[in-house]
């Protein structure tokens, strides 16, 4: 039967619709974008998935424009607070003092709540920008950061760094306000870099957002994605789950389940896996082994020597395909409503 022209249009109108849902869907944090999705039927739920997954690149200006689409219709336009106080300013004052009161301005910010650009960065971007700094600059930065990303970067570091920025963070009274400033500046121009560029390919970001929206949204609704997405678009389905369960959210498993995990689990991919693993998840594993069997775990990754990263996250792949296998058969439960430990 031939298409009509309107039915056409209206597929047409229908698919850019779809592409403006899933580009606002990137654009916002993981839990948010989770609440909107538990509004939608399943079937519109994978079809927003699957269109985000295939998106492919949008350029900035794309994505302003789509923004500003959806606050004009939504009735929440906003303006950018600096260019119109700068503007103000220029008007009352000149350009020159206009732009001398806006540098004292951002200047006493940097003194009252200093590295405020690093605020919206993951550990693995801060990371990127302060590679190859003096200790003493990566302990100034650490110190300002939220804990557990300053965690996650120190985890990250090789042994020799780690020792000597932690000793650097506890021995330093007070650091002048001048090198605080400079790399504060310093900081936030390589912070602006990254939010420019970027440092994940698009489609990963949009795989680990869609991963991120279904692990903590309905399990029905889930399931029922995955299963559509596993029949029309496999390769989607398997980049997605492959996101939606890593290695350090074995702490979401109870204690019954670990145990019925470690029975199962091969015991070198085990230690492998623990090489690389956050020091509570390898707690909390070890925790859950007989004296013996622990003992024999640390004597066999003491004898392992240096491994190469890509063994020890193949490692902790085969663990997790083996926990998602127990979980679907329901042989263990995941807590994936937060990131503690089931005691």
């Amino acid at each position: 039967m031939a298409v009509s022209n309107r039915q056409k249009e209206a597929r047409e109108a229908e698919l850019k619709g779809l592409r403006k849902a899933a580009a606002f869907m990137l654009s916002l944090d993981s839990a948010t974008a989770a609440m909107l999705l538990a509004g939608f039927n399943e079937r519109e739920v994978q079809m927003l998935s699957e269109e985000m997954t295939r998106i492919g690149e949008m350029t900035g200006g794309e994505m302003e424009k789509l923004l500003k689409e959806f606050n004009t219709q939504s009735g929440g336009d906003r303006m950018a607070v600096e260019p119109m106080l700068q503007e103000i300013l220029e008007r009352a004052l000149g350009k020159e003092k206009a732009k001398d009161l806006l540098e004292k301005i951002k200047k006493q910010s940097r003194e009252t709540e200093p590295f405020r650009s690093l605020l919206p960065l993951e550990a693995k971007q801060v990371a990127t920008l302060i590679r190859g700094e003096h200790p003493q600059i990566v302990a100034l930065v650490i110190s300002h950061l939220d804990p557990g990303v300053a965690a996650e970067l120190l985890r990250g570091m090789d042994e020799g760094l780690r020792y000597d920025v932690i000793k650097r963070i506890a021995a330093t009274e007070e650091t002048p306000n001048d090198l605080v400033r400079q790399v504060d500046e310093m900081m936030e121009v390589r912070a602006y870099a990254v939010s420019k560029r970027g440092l994940e390919p698009p489609a990963n970001l949009r795989f680990k957002t869609v991963a991120q929206m279904l692990n903590i949204s309905d399990p029905s609704i889930t399931k029922g994605v995955l299963e559509r997405l596993a029949k029309e678009s496999p390769n989607l389905a398997n980049e997605i789950q492959g996101l939606m369960f890593v290695f350090d959210d074995l702490i979401k498993v109870d204690k019954k389940g670990m145990q019925k995990i470690l029975g199962e689990v091969d015991k070198n991919d085990l230690g492998l896996s623990l090489r690389a693993a956050a020091p509570e998840v390898s707690t909390y594993i070890m925790d859950n082994m007989s004296a013996r069997a622990r003992d024999n775990l640390k004597e066999e990754m003491e004898m392992m020597g240096a491994k190469p990263l890509s063994e020890i996250e193949a490692a902790q792949k085969r663990i997790l395909q083996l926990v998602r296998q127990m979980e679907e058969k329901g042989d263990i439960q995941v807590n994936r409503g937060n990131s503690e430990a089931m005691m």
